[in-house]
């Protein structure tokens, strides 16, 4: 029964059935909105050219949705993994479990790379793949979330990502942090290394920080965070892959 479902699927999607049997395997359910899931996986520098499609979709907007769910679903299973854990805990595992290097971890061990749509002069350029593919999970999340609902995108996340491509315990142990490693590389070159608060005004209202990463007089880097410290941990992480020290 379950077989004569998938064909007649298939035959009423015929223009797009190999997607949306890709889409079945790698999710293991079958999306109500397709059109979420395709824009999920399309880099802006390749919008402009898809038949039908405005620049405006591509995965950026999913991506900043994605990022928001996924940060909360982190952080309730954290909290309650961790009863007798404190902030300070909680925080660093949250950073790590979102980190841009964690994210495109799990992105290339789920296979979301052999989905993706990006221009072909970005393809030999292995690190930005990976942080295309990382991007792409969160826009993903973020498809999920608009076409299942918080509960569902809740629910996918600890089956088919958290014990799977994210061992909370296997992270605590893991020392991953980007501002010390910062540090190290400031007085080792004898530069000068700065956390600078960039909020404007408005920006000041929003209770959040963005962090630029100062190397001798120089801005390199910059972080948003809902505090300081993990702003200056996203914004030091960028820093560090941009100089090669990860």
């Amino acid at each position: 029964m379950l077989n004569s479902l998938k064909k007649i699927y298939y035959f009423n999607f015929s223009g797009q059935a190999e997607f949306h049997k890709n889409l079945n395997q790698l999710l293991g359910y079958f999306p109500n909105n397709i059109g979420l899931y395709q824009q999920a996986f399309l880099h802006n520098s390749i919008s402009k050219n898809v038949d039908g499609l405005k620049a405006k979709n591509n995965n950026e907007r999913l991506e900043y949705l994605g990022d928001a769910v996924w940060d909360l679903v982190i952080a309730e299973l954290l909290f309650k993994k961790y009863p007798f854990q404190g902030e300070g805990f909680l925080t660093e595992m949250r950073s790590k479990s979102v980190s841009r290097k964690k994210l495109s971890e799990i992105a290339f061990d789920m296979g979301l790379q052999e989905h993706l749509k990006f221009d072909n002069s970005i393809r030999k350029n292995h690190a930005a793949v990976r942080g295309i593919a990382g991007n792409a999970l969160e826009a993903l999340i973020g498809a999920i979330y608009l076409d299942k609902g918080y509960k569902f995108t809740k629910k996918f996340i600890q089956k088919k990502i958290v014990g799977i491509h994210l061992d909370f315990d296997e992270l605590k142990n893991k020392v991953e942090n980007f501002k010390s490693l910062l540090n190290q590389y400031a007085q080792k070159e004898k530069k000068e290394l700065e956390f600078k608060v960039l909020n404007n005004t408005e920006e000041k209202k929003i209770k959040t920080y963005i962090i630029g990463v100062i190397l001798d007089g120089e801005q390199i880097a910059r972080g948003r965070g809902k505090s300081k410290k993990v702003a200056e941990q996203l914004a030091s992480e960028k820093s560090c892959e941009i100089l090669k020290l990860v």
